[in-house]
């Protein structure tokens, strides 16, 4: 199966099919296949005839295992393969994604039973004593698709979100309607264009971008603007005596309006750095999450540096974390994890940081482990692991990943090079 031909999504419509001029043609008065059900039983000769249009018909073969049909084919009968032109084509069920790839046999398989297409389905009859009922032949093939679970396919997403960025600038947006999503996308549009389930589009949104919903419409937020967004907030917070703790939400929603923000993107604030309590109306500030978006901007705006001393970032980092009047909160090392390389040189007085910011890498398993191999050729677990979260998919554990593209180098620590 995994050498099978992936389909592009513009060939699902253009099947194969072919005469067979070997098969007997015969007329019988009952028909082996009437009404939906197959009527001779098992060992019981038939005779097999060709239907008229047999070498014009197009059938495609699909195999899928039962317990998807009903999520899988809609209440019209139909099957909806996902996909630009050249996109390699999927099927998607409401919380998984299926890659389509066409099994090839060396056998021909005829597709016997109802006339494809509109034509009349035969009525059932009852066979003549010593008659063998009639099976019509109405297409062949020589190939299947089958259905293979695969991780979302969330690139596209990713860049149609970034393309229609929300930075509050809702007048200046209105004459970009049209251009790269001008104000955003109705979810139905992301549906038809992302090669992902309704739910993983979703969690996507929700869960790793934190996009903003307005007006029936999704965006993403610049990160600069989002700061900003925080920086109000921790003003607020300040000024009204908040526990950073419990922040209500209905407090924060006001108070940002006030200060010029859409009520939605005060609470998407309280959602991209903050956790909901289980009270349902008051959000605690999530330390770790303010610290990493700050350090992300301040180590995006120092790119150009190959690497820093890592006392010099530490310090960029508490000056951003005043600069959005959070300078109570702790930075800490560790929150650096999947965003930067913290290096300490044998016999070197100092250590260094290099960015190196998880979400830029490809998503593929073999790219994004051919992208760390570039940065270094060595890697500890403890350095790895950050590189590694959330890259376990159908079929690819982490485990199973780690035996395909690596080599181990036994010591203390243990190592991890290219394969």
């Amino acid at each position: 199966m995994t050498n099978a031909p992936r389909i592009r999504a513009s060939q699902i419509d253009a099947p194969r099919v072919s005469f067979a001029s070997n098969l007997h043609r015969a007329r019988m008065p009952a028909p082996a296949f009437a009404r939906g059900e197959w009527l001779v039983a098992d060992g019981e000769p038939f005779d097999l005839a060709v239907d008229e249009n047999y070498a014009h018909e197009e059938a495609e073969l699909l195999e899928i295992d039962e317990d998807l049909i009903p999520q899988v084919v809609r209440s019209d009968g139909t099957i909806r393969f996902k996909g630009l032109a050249d996109d390699p084509a999927v099927v998607c069920t409401r919380e998984k994604t299926y890659a389509v790839t066409r099994v090839e046999t060396s056998n021909e398989l005829v597709l016997v039973g109802p006339p494809i297409g509109d034509g009349e389905e035969e009525e059932a009859a009852e066979a003549a004593d010593g008659e063998r009922r009639r099976a019509t032949a109405r297409a062949k093939a020589t190939s299947h698709l089958d259905l293979t679970e695969i991780a979302p396919r969330l690139g596209r997403l990713r860049e149609m979100m970034a393309t229609c960025a929300y930075r509050g600038d809702e007048d200046a947006m209105e004459d970009d309607a049209g251009a790269n999503g001008g104000r955003g996308h109705a979810f139905e549009a992301l549906e038809e264009r992302v090669q992902a389930s309704e739910l993983e589009i979703l969690r996507c949104l929700e869960d790793e971008l934190v996009a903003i919903e307005i007006d029936g419409l999704w965006r993403g937020v610049d990160p600069e603007y989002r700061l900003h967004a925080l920086a109000m907030l921790a003003v607020s917070a300040s000024g009204n005596g908040w526990d950073l703790r419990a922040l209500s939400e209905s407090a924060v929603v006001e108070a940002m309006t006030r200060d010029g923000f859409a009520p939605q993107m005060a609470v998407n604030t309280l959602k991209a750095f903050a956790s909901p309590n289980a009270d349902g109306a008051t959000w605690a500030l999530d330390e770790e999450r303010v610290c990493r978006a700050t350090a992300e901007r301040v180590l995006r705006d120092g790119v150009g540096l190959k690497k820093w001393r890592l006392v010099d970032m530490m310090d960029a980092w508490r000056t951003k974390m005043s600069e959005t009047g959070l300078d109570q909160i702790e930075v800490r090392e560790e929150y650096l994890a999947g965003l930067a390389l913290v290096e300490r040189p044998e016999n070197a007085t100092e250590a260094f940081v290099q960015t190196l910011i998880a979400k830029d890498l490809p998503t593929e398993p073999a790219e994004r482990f051919a992208a760390l191999w570039t940065v270094k050729p060595r890697w500890t677990m403890a350095e790895l692991e950050p590189y590694l979260k959330g890259q376990a998919r159908p079929g690819q554990t982490i485990e199973s990943q780690l035996l395909k593209f690596c080599r181990v180098i036994q010591g203390t620590p243990m190592l991890y090079s290219k394969r």
